[in-house]
């Protein structure tokens, strides 16, 4: 005879199958990591082998193990990053995510080194800095569509096509494209609205390209004083380019300003060269008697325009150069900002950039302690229409010291 389950028995177990199965989904769930747990295991693993200092890093990575799992969005987890890597207190350590102008600037610096076939990014020809009343042109390279515009250092981005401007990345879309930007020159003023065609370039190639336009000779006091911008100092090109143009254009000048504010570093030691008195001079004697003398390196007065955001290799030149009286620093005390920094590059395309070396010159550790400057002189950037005092400085003491003993 047939044995008969009890009534409900079926309902029973399928609701005991189905709790199981809610309960394997849930250990599932619970065993899968959070999306940005990964990314921040690849950060804190990377500060841990690579920093420089080996028990900071051990320490820092054993307070942090585990931080992304409480992020909630790429941007929440730029954040927290950020952060965290900011108790390190180390220059060239940053978190660069993908689209950024850090990652854009590093990925050319370092184009050979990450094995990158191409680097570009959207760029209206100037360098904007953001500050607590908005964002500011704090320079406007020469040449650039942003100068062919009328755009002025020390204009205020308001609006770009009428929306809140953000960011020269949020540009992409408008490339080739003329597109009106709204602009505060004077404090409270009316926006002026210019036309400005953003292009895309390679930023190394656009870095080189403003330091050869921004070359010219200026009259001050009576004497010819040379001017070359000098936004990044990474790779041998700015050097040559600069050796260039000291042996072309400005063999004729009485001085020479050398503008190290703000942008990139990088410059190698061998930058010095150009100005080692050491080298002897050459003259040449032709046999009707005439004399042409050739000096090799630089030895008129030179001044290096320098501030608070000049930065790595350029204060390494501006330290060596003070030190040697190769040259007068006007402006603001450099960053001190001098260890040496690898990006490395994350699962998900971002770049981190690692402080891996402590650097010294002649003994001197310069890190969080900069290059103080033998001229002061504070910026004012916000609204300036154009002006700037501090280059306005720099060009006046290089042309008296073409009469100093």
């Amino acid at each position: 005879m047939k044995r008969q389950e009890p009534r409900g028995m079926g309902m029973r177990a399928r609701g005991a199958l189905l709790a199981g199965c809610l309960l394997l989904a849930s250990v599932v769930q619970a065993a899968t990591p959070p999306p940005f747990a990964k990314l921040g295991d690849e950060v804190v693993e990377l500060v841990r082998t690579r920093f420089f200092d080996a028990k900071r890093a051990e320490a820092w990575a054993t307070a942090h193990q585990g931080y992304g799992a409480a992020a909630t969005s790429a941007e929440d987890f730029e954040r927290r990053t950020t952060e965290v890597l900011s108790e390190l207190k180390a220059s060239h350590t940053a978190y660069y995510p993908r689209g950024s102008q850090g990652h854009t600037a590093l990925s050319a610096i370092f184009q050979r080194y990450l094995e990158l076939a191409r680097v570009d990014a959207p760029s209206i020809g100037a360098d904007v800095q953001e500050t607590p009343e908005g964002f500011f042109l704090r320079h406007v390279f020469v040449g650039g569509p942003a100068a062919k515009a009328g755009l002025l250092r020390g204009d205020r981005l308001v609006s770009v096509e009428g929306k809140p401007f953000v960011s020269l990345a949020a540009l992409d879309a408008r490339v080739g494209k003329p597109t009106r930007f709204g602009v505060e020159r004077t404090r409270g003023g009316e926006p002026l609205t210019l036309t400005v065609t953003p292009r895309r370039v390679n930023p190394k190639g656009e870095w080189l390209e403003a330091q050869q336009a921004s070359s010219r000779v200026v009259e001050r006091s009576g004497r010819r004083v040379a001017y070359q911008q000098l936004y990044s100092c990474a790779g041998p090109e700015h050097q040559q380019k600069l050796e260039e143009t000291l042996g072309g254009d400005f063999a004729q000048a009485d001085a020479l300003v050398l503008d190290f504010r703000d942008g990139w570093g990088g410059c190698n030691p061998q930058f010095l060269n150009l100005f080692d008195r050491a080298v002897p001079t050459f003259t040449g004697i032709r046999r009707d008697g005439t004399r042409n003398t050739w000096a090799p390196t630089w030895r008129k007065p030179v001044v290096l325009l320098v501030n608070d955001n000049s930065r790595s290799g350029k204060e390494l030149v501006a330290f060596a150069m003070k030190r040697h009286g190769l040259a007068t620093l006007v402006g603001q005390r450099t960053a001190g900002a001098v260890l040496a920094g690898t990006p490395l590059r994350l699962s998900n395309g971002a770049l981190l950039y690692l402080a891996v070396e402590d650097v010294e010159v002649d003994g001197t550790r310069l890190e969080g302690q900069g290059v103080p400057v033998d001229v002061e002189v504070a910026d004012s950037l916000p609204f300036a229409g154009g002006g700037d005092v501090q280059l306005d400085k720099a060009l006046d003491v290089a042309a008296r010291a073409v009469a100093a003993p």
